[in-house]
């Protein structure tokens, strides 16, 4: 038994979505209608549904690669529930939104670092200002791929966590709690998995299996080039209150994070 959390109506009910992606032949818990034929039942404005339960560990970066690939070439949102997708702004204002966010983030950073002492990150910090400055000048072109997004209806998963993705004993990767899956760019799943593993085999087993993804190739190594994952690494602990940071491991982020730039450069180049 599971609830459903989401009360914003424009928002697409993941109970919803969860059941018709698993009728599409998706890799998604199947839900359960009760002796009511209904999905869901409400209580205290709460939704509560059943959900075949997936067991197993959690699948490896290489498996939520694969997975998460498969799921964006196959994954789209369903005719019947497109009413459920909130009206989006038009394509030049969610591009400039988008480099909003990277400013944002880059205005954070510097934050963290003089606030808490933060050694090491200044070579990310200039990371995170060359990507800004990379896309400010392809603005036309995040603006000509959020307009194929919202053509498309593409869904991402929106949370892609290692214990979203569950490995069983035959092998099968599922993915598991769509609550923020949405109608947005795959770039934005795939940033979160970098950079744990080398980029040319990720991009590889991505591209393999999201064959379009190629079409927009340079805006997923755009976004990569962006310090995605030592700006989350260090919000979440400043959030959960897990301070003082780990100078070990804010150094190896930043190692990991200047390596992934110095693959982006060969495989752009190339």
């Amino acid at each position: 038994m599971k609830s459903d959390f989401k009360k914003n109506s424009s928002l697409i009910p993941s109970i919803y979505l969860q059941y018709e992606l698993s009728l599409q032949g998706l890799n998604v818990p199947e839900v359960i209608p009760t002796n009511r034929r209904k999905l869901c039942v409400k209580l205290n404005n709460r939704i509560y549904f059943l959900s075949r339960y997936i067991h197993g560990e959690p699948a490896t970066i290489s498996e939520r690669t694969k997975a998460i690939g498969d799921f964006h070439q196959r994954a789209s949102l369903p005719h019947s529930w497109q009413a459920y997708q909130k009206k989006t702004a038009s394509p030049m204002t969610s591009a400039k939104e988008w480099i909003e966010d990277y400013e944002m983030k880059i205005n954070q950073l510097k934050k963290w670092e003089k606030d808490y002492a933060i050694q090491h990150i200044q070579p990310c910090i200039q990371l995170a200002e060359k990507c800004l400055n990379v896309s400010s000048e392809k603005t036309a072109d995040l603006a000509n791929h959020i307009t194929k997004v919202n053509e498309s209806k593409w869904l991402v998963h929106g949370d892609l966590t290692h214990r979203n993705a569950i490995k069983t004993k035959s092998g099968d990767i599922w993915l598991i709690d769509l609550e923020h899956s949405k109608v947005d760019s795959p770039v934005k799943d795939i940033r979160f998995l970098l950079p744990k593993i080398m980029l040319s085999s990720h991009y590889g087993a991505y591209f393999s299996r999201f064959l379009v993804g190629r079409s927009f190739e340079e805006l997923y190594y755009m976004d990569s080039i962006f310090p995605h994952s030592l700006h989350s690494y260090i919000g979440g602990v400043i959030r959960q209150k897990r301070l003082p940071l780990k100078r070990s491991s804010i150094q190896e982020l930043v190692l990991k994070e200047l390596h992934k730039d110095e693959m982006i450069s060969k495989l752009w180049s190339g």
